[in-house]
């Protein structure tokens, strides 16, 4: 096997992977990587493995648990990480995957979500109002889904900076490299989460509103308790945390791959009703998740090739989602493409629970911007810096200028 055809941390991959995709593809797509896992990358195969119920989700909680158990060796207590994530539900499986997911389905209500992004998009806009020039992730994509999530949750709003914040040091326990300092400093912010969400269920028994975290508390003692107390803290930082990198991604994203397609643009300028398309188009053209994991439940033949218990399969969606076998001009952005059955929030059980309300938010967050005739800044056109996380690609800034 060619062990050149899998390496996602190069530089060159960090800030464009679809050639390395493509070639994977064409090569072998199903490919054992030099680490241990199999790396999926055409549209079937990833697509058949995501609803396989034989390859199951939960592999990342077990890498971490066996890291929490590490580091516990060296005298340290990292048990708040495993209290904060032990019920996100990415890493839940069966009767107990499909209560929780129930539970949440009951309680949302999506009748006012448009009036709290609109609220949102209109305040962030005013904040930079008469700037030139300004980072559009900092000042509007990143802190418009934490705003957004904490007035449906219920959360003050003056928190929702340090939450996001702490938030984003604990899923770094999601990297695949750490260091002692980094699980000590994730330890930290769990912690924090871990009593901030507690207090803030708390609060929210003993005087109820009109709120998610309500409806989720009150749903979850009406009947048979479907999660613990200990539980729904941990889904309720999850439900916080889920969709943000996410809607930040599709919205910075989006915009540059608006910005440098200029008809597809003025396409979208001229014609909003192209909206519901275009962004279908932008979560398929680069996806905001690249990769998601799955751990063999036991010996599997696939495709040919013996898959063994336990070993981990990478299932590259952004890969999926420009396979030429299945997309028409699979490189090409068209916003007007139909039909467009992408697998940016995944296929099967673990279909995102929140992909519609990331579709809200990039909708009205797009329309709201393109009526301002934004651009790019010169020097961020010569100069596009992508983070180095392997499973959600996002841009670290994105420097634009009113027109």
């Amino acid at each position: 096997m060619n062990t050149s055809l899998w390496n996602p941390l190069d530089t060159k991959n960090i800030s464009d992977p679809y050639p390395m995709y493509a070639r994977l593809r064409k090569e072998q797509p199903v490919y054992k990587a030099q680490t241990g896992e199999w790396i999926i990358t055409k549209y079937e195969d990833v697509k058949s493995l995501l609803k396989n119920k034989d390859f199951i989700s939960g592999n990342k909680m077990d890498w971490v648990k066996k890291g929490i158990e590490y580091f516990n060796n060296k005298d340290l207590d990292l048990s708040a990480i495993g209290e904060a994530i032990n019920s996100f539900l990415l890493f839940l499986n069966g009767d107990q995957h499909l209560q929780a997911r129930r539970l949440i389905t009951r309680a949302w209500d999506d009748r006012e979500v448009d009036d709290i992004i609109d609220s949102n998009i209109s305040h962030l806009l005013h904040c930079v109002k008469g700037n030139k020039e300004f980072d559009l992730i900092e000042k509007f994509a990143q802190p418009l889904p934490a705003m957004t999530i904490s007035k449906i949750m219920g959360l003050p709003m003056e928190d929702y900076e340090m939450l996001r914040a702490q938030g984003n040091h604990l899923l770094k326990v999601l990297d695949l490299y750490l260091t002692l300092k980094d699980m000590v400093e994730i330890e930290r912010s769990a912690h924090f989460l871990v009593d901030y969400f507690g207090q803030h269920i708390t609060r929210k028994r003993q005087h109820p509103e009109n709120d998610l975290t309500s409806k989720i508390i009150k749903l979850n003692e009406e009947g048979p308790q479907v999660v613990s107390d200990r539980a729904l803290t941990s889904l309720c930082l999850f439900l916080f945390l889920a969709g943000e990198e996410t809607t930040v991604s599709l919205i910075g994203n989006g915009m540059l791959n608006l910005f440098r397609h200029q008809d597809q643009l003025q396409l979208l300028t001229n014609d909003q009703n192209l909206m519901a398309g275009a962004i279908e188009e932008l979560l398929r053209y680069d996806s905001p998740v690249h990769v998601v994991g799955r751990i063999a439940s036991k010996n599997t033949l696939f495709k040919g090739y013996e898959i063994k218990k336990g070993e981990i399969c990478t299932l590259c969606l952004a890969s999926a989602n420009r396979d030429e076998d299945t997309y028409d001009q699979a490189a090409q952005f068209n916003i007007q493409r139909d039909p467009n059955r992408h697998l940016a929030f995944g296929n099967g059980i673990h279909f995102c629970l929140g992909d519609w309300l990331a579709k809200r938010q990039g909708a009205l967050a797009f329309s709201s911007l393109i009526k301002l005739n934004l651009g790019l800044t010169d020097s961020t056109v010569n100069s596009i810096e992508w983070n180095k996380n392997l499973s959600i690609r996002s841009l670290k800034r994105l420097n634009v200028k009113m027109n």
